[in-house]
């Protein structure tokens, strides 16, 4: 049975005290869901405590975190390629495992949908530019592999389970200082507020980069969508499809910061996707959303965050 517009939809994000799904959860509660969140801290990004508390993989709360809920907004996972590279079988365990056992405990449950966070990292190093959805996949580090095979474990339990699903790719999310501080845009403000070194791997990338709110924004259209109707989305690129070339973010963030830091240039890593952009027609046209927040404004706004941890 599907929920009218005037009931009150009950999610379960799990992951729910990282970047993405920190904003995620203060979207929907505006909207007037019912938001429970499961992470291994205790509490998220904006300091809001999470109500279970442990190891997708093992804890026991996760039947009980299931049975509540009509959807799940899976993002928990293991969630940067050089963790996933330099601790391949806890990558597995987690992003892997960690899928199917959710998966495999919502079937007691009343739960009709599931979103999965997956990444741009499934396309590995494309060969044509912007890409497409369904050009396929051909990951070249650990951290796509696990992200391509928790989109198929994904697609085939829903199918035969009779659950509406999306895997949404998401792409070089940024905006909160709270987040790990060896992303990206994270570590290229933290270095310029400090008048340190940015590091540049190689040089010469080029990226789509999202802002958060734009991410949670897409999540809740997604979900949105999925309670309404209870059918299943082809896999979503999450993004704005503006690529930005490393190089002109590092100077974007050292004119927004007033920052001496000079750029300095390390060997790259053979598991680094170097290009990347993809066309996010998909996404206007499923969801009827477009990544609203410019490059320029959204470095503004982060690096206004970081300015007040500073203080």
């Amino acid at each position: 049975m599907l929920s009218s517009e005037n009931d009150t939809v009950s999610v379960l994000i799990t992951g729910g005290a990282g970047l993405i799904g920190t904003a995620t959860k203060t979207i929907l509660e505006e909207l007037g869901w019912n938001v429970y969140t499961l992470d291994l801290k205790s509490n998220d990004l904006d300091g809001r405590p999470i109500d279970f508390i442990g190891d997708i993989t093992t804890t026991n709360s996760l039947e009980n975190a299931c049975k509540r809920v009509d959807g799940i907004i899976h993002l928990a996972a293991v969630s940067r390629v050089i963790d996933a590279e330099q601790n391949k079988p806890e990558c597995t365990r987690v992003n892997v495992g960690g899928t199917k056992r959710l998966l495999e405990t919502v079937i007691d449950s009343n739960c009709r949908w599931f979103i999965f966070g997956s990444s741009r990292e499934v396309y590995g190093e494309p060969s044509l530019l912007p890409v497409k959805e369904e050009y396929g996949v051909t990951p070249i580090n650990h951290y796509g592999h696990a992200k391509v095979t928790g989109e198929n474990i994904v697609a085939e339990y829903c199918s035969q389970n009779n659950m509406a699903h999306a895997n949404m790719r998401f792409s070089n999310v940024y905006g909160h200082p709270r987040d790990h501080k060896t992303r990206l845009i994270n570590a290229f403000i933290w270095q310029a507020l400090k008048s340190k070194p940015l590091e540049i791997h190689g040089g010469g990338q080029v990226f789509d980069f999202t802002h958060v709110k734009d991410t949670a924004n897409a999540i809740t259209k997604a979900a949105q969508l999925l309670n309404r109707e209870n059918k299943s989305l082809p896999p979503i690129h999450v993004l704005p499809g503006k690529p930005v070339a490393i190089e002109d973010l590092a100077d974007l963030i050292l004119d927004v910061t007033k920052s001496v830091s000079r750029i300095v240039y390390t060997p790259g890593r053979d598991y680094d996707v170097e290009k990347f952009y993809g066309d996010p027609s998909r996404l206007n046209e499923l969801l009827d959303f477009t990544c609203e927040i410019e490059i320029e404004d959204g470095v503004k706004h982060a690096v206004a965050l970081f300015e007040k941890i500073l203080e």
